[in-house]
């Protein structure tokens, strides 16, 4: 399971635009509290309305960050529904895009606030409904949220104080397949785990997108399922089903093939599946 980096603020405090660099910085999808409302059609800014929106966007994160970051940029005014949100989805971290109302007001390039002051939109955050900040510290059971101010730093400054808490870059150690042994990789599978765990190295299983037929009857989802099971410790992808690996002169990693005792390098997901049938 991958990390939802769920920004929140008053409009205007600049969480689109701190999403948009920090997806420069990890391979994340991103999600628009605008653009899922107006691709949902949903208007309801009610109370109510907000708070079924938000746990929307939140079950929508969770699911794709089955297989990459997500970047949430999301009002999401209510203070218990957020915490509601990351009691529900623990690798939810929390964002608050700090900024004073009158800033906001000023970079307001649309006029949203100018319109929420003449009554022309209801319900606006900051004028007509409350935003509701985020504690300082949380409860122990859970990280502290994570403050970064606008109006003191740039861009910039804001995506380092992020990734420098929330983000590390690690190497792996790859190890592609089709993983279609029943309950997940066999004893030889995770002998070579052993080997790389003992080398201090991060594991990284790759799983190729084969077609479903007798030689491979498991899904992909069907194989993250088992594999996230039986080696919690790895980092699953998804590949292509790929035909051969290929690399020139000084890429920075090597290709190298790792030699088990003959028992275990004979054990075979194939015939582990005909055993069961």
């Amino acid at each position: 399971m991958k990390k939802i980096f769920w920004l929140t603020g008053l409009p205007c405090s600049g969480k689109t635009t701190i999403a948009n660099e920090l997806s420069k910085h990890i391979n994340a999808e991103i999600l628009d509290g605008d653009d899922i409302r107006k691709i949902s059609n949903n208007q309801d800014f009610s109370p109510g309305g907000r708070e079924k929106h938000m746990l929307s966007v939140a079950e929508l994160a969770y699911r794709f960050s089955k297989y990459t970051n997500v970047i949430v940029a999301l009002v999401s005014p209510l203070k218990a529904v957020r915490e509601k949100i990351k009691e529900t989805y623990p690798n939810v971290i929390e964002i608050y895009i700090k900024c004073d109302i009158e800033e906001c007001k000023r970079r307001d390039i649309k006029g949203m606030y100018a319109k929420a002051l003449k009554g022309e939109i209801k319900n606006f955050t900051g004028i007509g409904a409350p935003y509701e900040e985020p504690n300082v510290m949380r409860n122990k059971d859970h990280t502290h949220t994570t403050f970064v101010d606008t109006e003191t730093f740039d861009v910039k400054q804001c995506v380092d104080v992020i990734l420098e808490r929330h983000y590390e870059f690690k190497k792996y150690a790859l190890f592609i397949g089709r993983w279609q042994c029943p309950g997940g990789p066999h004893d030889g599978h995770k002998a070579l785990f052993d080997v790389v765990r003992k080398e201090g190295k991060n594991l990284l299983i790759g799983i190729r997108d084969t077609e479903i037929d007798e030689k491979n009857p498991y899904s992909v989802q069907e194989r993250i399922d088992m594999i996230e099971k039986s080696v919690p410790d790895a980092r699953i992808v998804i590949l292509p089903d790929i035909e051969s690996v290929n690399y020139g002169r000084g890429v920075g990693y090597e290709i190298r093939e790792i030699k088990l005792d003959k028992k275990l390098e004979e054990v075979s997901a194939t015939r582990i599946r005909e055993k069961k049938k």
